[in-house]
C-alpha cells in the first residue's frame, strides 16, 4: 500500500506546482477537497462492510469454493460473483480485498473483477435500452468466456508462480 500512496502523492506534488504555475492550485485541492468529502462516506462504509464479510464467510467455505484449491469451482463462482456485484469500485474493490484476505484464490478474484467489469448486471437494464437486447446477449456471451478464461490464468500462474 505504501508504494501507491507515494506514487500518487509524488503525482499529486507535480500537479500541485503545474497548477501553481497557472494559479490554479487552490481551486485544484478545493474540488479536489469536494470529491473526498462526497466519496468518504461510501468508502467508510465499503470498509467496514469489507471487515465483516472478511470475519463472517466462514473458513471452510473459503476452502471448498473460493480458495486455489477450488480450482475452475472457484473461478466459475467468482465470474458469477462478479457478475451480481452491483457497486463502484470505491465499494467494490474493499469487498473484493476481503474475499481475497479471507483466503480466496488468486483466479478466483481475477474472475471476480473481471466479471464484475466485463458482466456487470446492474448495468444491464440501461445497455439494453440504450443499446438493445441483441447487443447486450452478444457482450455477455463474448465476455464470460474472457472472464473464466482470466481467472483460469489467474489460477495458473498461482499454482506454478506462488
Amino acid at each position: 500500500m505504501l508504494l501507491p500512496v507515494i506514487l500518487f502523492g509524488v503525482l499529486g506534488i507535480i500537479l500541485f506546482f503545474i497548477n501553481l504555475k497557472k494559479g490554479k492550485h487552490i481551486w485544484g485541492i478545493k474540488a479536489g477537497a469536494q470529491q473526498l468529502m462526497g466519496i468518504l462516506p461510501v468508502l467508510a462504509v465499503a470498509f467496514i462492510l469489507a471487515g465483516m464479510i472478511e470475519v463472517l464467510i466462514p473458513e471452510e467455505f473459503v476452502k471448498t469454493w473460493l480458495a486455489r484449491e477450488a480450482g475452475f469451482r472457484g473461478v466459475f463462482l467468482g465470474t458469477f460473483g462478479g457478475m451480481f456485484l452491483a457497486m463502484g469500485p470505491y465499494a467494490s474493490f474493499p469487498i473484493i480485498a476481503s474475499i481475497y484476505g479471507a483466503g480466496a484464490g488468486m483466479g478466483t478474484v481475477i474472475a471476480l473483477i473481471t466479471g464484475w467489469t466485463l458482466l456487470g448486471l446492474s448495468r444491464l437494464p440501461f445497455e439494453i435500452g440504450t443499446l438493445g437486447i441483441k447487443f447486450s446477449l452478444v457482450r455477455l456471451g463474448i465476455g464470460f468466456p474472457f472472464c473464466l478464461l482470466a481467472g483460469l490464468i489467474g489460477h495458473w500462474v498461482e499454482i506454478v508462480f506462488f
